[in-house]
C-alpha cells in the first residue's frame, strides 16, 4: 500500500480550524449555486475575479472540465495541446490547491478591475502561495483579452506554466493514479476515489497490526508473576487503542489528503483520542495497581475511591472535548458557560446526595473510624462493616443492619469504642450506716490493696476512696483501668474484680446498704 502514496507529507500552510473550513466550504457552495442561475455563455461570468472562480467551481462540481478550461490562461503551453491534457493540468491543479489552501471567497474581488491597491501590477490578483522544496510558486488570477475581444479573468499562463512542476512534488504516485482510473468515480468525506480506498485500507491494517502488538506484549508480561493480570488489562484496549489511532494518523498523514480532510486529522481528533484512551488506561492502571496492594484496612478506601476514578475519568474526558472544541474553533467560553449552569442546576438537586460524598471523603480523610470499628454517635452503637460514597453500613449489637448517611456521621459527634487503649473500671459501693469506723477504714484500704495490686489493672489513675456519705449509706468509690480493650475480655476482669471485693466485704463482716424506704404509721382517732 506504501506505493500508493504521494512522495511526501503536505504541511498545511494556513493555520485553519474545523470551523473556518466548513464555514468556507458552505459558503463557496452557496455561492456557486447562486452562480448557477446564469447562463453558461453570460457575459457577466468571467468579469471579476470571484465570477471567474465561481464558474471555475461549478464546472469542477459537474465534472465538466471542458468548460473550466474557459477560465485558464493556455497560451504559454503547447498551442495544439488536447482537451484532455487540459482536463488533466486543471484536476491536478485542483488538487495541489486543495492541499494547501481553503479558498476563502470572501477574499475575492467582485470588482471587473480586481484588487487595485495589493501592490501587484494592474489587471493581476493574487489567488494564493504553493510552497515547495525550492521556492513559493504564486498562483494568480489575471484579467487578459479574449479572442472575441473581451476582457476576462483567468488562472494566468504563468500560473498554468507551473502545474507540471507542483504535480512532480506534491501529486500521487503513478500507481494511485493507475487505481484511481481503475475504481469507480467518487468523492468520500472530502477524499479521492483512491484515498478513501487507502484510508479504509489503513484502519483494517492498523487493527489488526496493533492486534499482533499486543498479542506479543501479553506474551511478554507473562513472564512476570508481579502485576500481570493488571498489565493484560493496561495492553489489551487502552494501550492498543493509543497505538491504533497514532497509527491511523502517521498513515493518512502521507496519502496527499486535501486540507477539508486533513483538518480532521490536524486539529488533533485522532490524537485527542488516542490521549483519552491512553489517559483512561493510566488511571485505571494506577487504581489496579494500589488495589492489588491494599490490605484488608484499605478496603474501605478502594469503596471511595473507586467512584473518585469514575470522576477523574470523566473529568479527563471533559477538559480533552473541550480542548478539541478549542482547536477545531468553537467558542469553548460559551460551551464552559452552559456546563456551569447546568452543573449548578444538578448540583441543586443532588445537594444531599454530594453532602453524604463529601461525608465519605471526610471519613476517608479523616478516618475516625473505618471498618471493624466499634463506635457510637447519638443512640446507635456498634461495629462499621462498610463505608460507601453514600452511607456506612453499621450492625448495631443485637446484630441488626443499620445503614447511616455519611453526612449524619461527619455532623455528629462520634465515640470510636474500637480505639480504646485501657476499659474503665468504676464501681460504687454503698455500705450500711451502722458499720463502725475502723471496719469501714480496713475494708477502704484492703480493697485499694486489692485493686493496685491485681494485675490485670494499669497504673494509671487507680484509687479507692471513702467519697462522702449519703442519707442511708457510706459510699466508697473504686476507680481503676484494666489491660485490654477487648469488650469480652474486659468483661472478664470485671467479674474477678466483683468477686474479689465481695469476698473481702463478706470477710470483714460488713453489710452492703439496701435501697430503704421507712414508713411511720400514726394512730389517728
Amino acid at each position: 500500500m506504501l506505493l500508493l502514496i504521494n512522495s511526501s507529507v503536505v504541511k498545511a500552510e494556513e493555520d485553519l480550524t474545523l470551523k473556518e473550513v466548513k464555514e468556507r466550504q458552505e459558503q463557496a457552495n452557496q455561492a456557486i449555486r447562486n452562480a448557477q442561475s446564469l447562463p453558461i455563455d453570460s457575459p457577466l461570468r468571467g468579469k471579476t475575479p470571484l465570477s471567474s472562480l465561481l464558474s471555475i467551481g461549478e464546472a469542477l462540481q459537474s465534472g465538466d472540465y471542458k468548460n473550466a478550461a474557459k477560465y485558464f490562461d493556455f497560451r504559454y503551453l503547447d498551442k495544439q495541446l488536447s482537451d484532455e491534457r487540459k482536463a488533466e493540468l486543471i484536476h491536478r491543479l485542483t488538487i495541489v490547491w486543495s492541499q494547501h489552501h481553503s479558498l476563502d471567497i470572501s477574499l475575492l474581488s467582485d470588482d471587473e478591475q480586481g484588487h487595485v491597491e495589493d501592490g501587484l501590477p494592474a489587471n493581476r490578483d493574487l489567488l494564493g502561495v504553493i510552497k515547495t522544496s525550492k521556492d513559493d510558486v504564486p498562483i494568480y488570477l489575471q484579467r487578459i483579452t479574449t479572442d472575441d475581444g473581451r476582457l476576462m479573468w483567468k488562472i494566468s499562463g504563468s500560473s498554468v506554466a507551473n502545474i507540471p512542476a507542483l504535480w512532480q512534488e506534491f501529486g500521487y504516485h503513478p500507481w494511485a493514479e493507475s487505481i484511481s482510473h481503475i475504481l469507480p468515480e467518487f468523492q468520500l468525506l472530502d477524499m479521492e476515489n483512491w484515498q478513501f480506498v487507502s484510508f479504509v485500507i489503513i484502519l483494517v491494517f492498523s487493527w489488526y497490526f496493533t492486534a499482533l502488538i499486543r498479542q506479543i506484549l501479553l506474551k511478554l508480561v507473562e513472564f512476570s508473576d508481579t502485576y500481570r493480570r493488571t498489565m493484560r488489562r493496561f495492553i489489551s484496549i487502552p494501550l492498543r487503542l493509543f497505538l491504533f489511532f497514532i497509527l491511523i494518523q502517521w498513515l493518512s498523514g502521507h496519502l496527499g489528503l486535501s486540507i477539508n480532510a486533513r483538518v480532521w486529522i490536524d486539529t488533533g481528533t485522532l490524537n485527542y483520542l488516542a490521549a483519552i484512551f491512553l489517559s483512561m488506561g493510566i488511571i485505571e492502571f494506577c487504581f489496579a495497581l494500589y488495589s492489588s496492594r491494599a490490605e484488608n484496612d484499605d478496603q474501605n478506601a478502594i469503596a471511595i475511591i473507586k467512584p473518585m476514578v469514575t470522576t477523574l475519568k470523566i473529568f479527563v474526558v471533559m477538559v480533552y472535548l473541550l480542548n478539541w472544541f478549542d482547536d477545531a474553533g468553537f467558542n469553548i467560553t460559551t460551551i464552559i458557560t452552559g456546563l456551569g449552569i447546568g452543573s449548578l442546576a444538578v448540583a441543586l438537586a443532588a445537594q444531599k446526595s454530594l453532602e453524604n460524598i463529601f461525608g465519605a471523603f471526610t471519613l476517608y480523610i479523616a478516618r475516625p473510624v473505618k471498618p471493624g470499628d466499634m463506635c457510637k454517635f447519638g443512640n446507635t452503637q456498634g461495629r462499621v462493616e462498610e463505608i460507601g460514597l453514600r452511607s456506612t453500613k453499621m450492625r448495631k449489637l443485637n446484630r441488626a443492619v443499620v445503614h447511616v448517611p455519611n453526612s449524619v456521621i461527619a455532623s455528629m459527634d462520634l465515640e470510636n469504642i474500637g480505639e480504646i487503649d485501657h476499659r474503665y473500671y468504676n464501681k460504687r459501693f454503698r455500705v450500711r450506716l451502722n458499720t463502725p469506723r475502723q471496719t469501714l477504714q480496713t475494708l477502704v484500704e484492703q480493697m485499694r490493696d486489692l485493686v493496685v495490686n491485681h494485675p490485670n489493672v494499669v497504673d494509671l489513675e487507680t484509687y479507692v476512696r471513702f467519697e462522702h456519705v449519703d442519707v442511708d449509706a457510706f459510699v466508697i468509690v473504686v476507680n481503676a483501668y484494666v489491660t485490654t480493650s477487648n469488650r469480652v475480655v474486659y468483661k472478664q476482669y470485671e467479674e474477678d474484680l466483683n468477686f474479689k471485693i465481695l469476698e473481702l466485704i463478706d470477710r470483714l463482716g460488713v453489710e452492703l446498704a439496701l435501697p430503704e424506704q421507712h414508713l411511720a404509721l400514726k394512730n389517728i382517732k
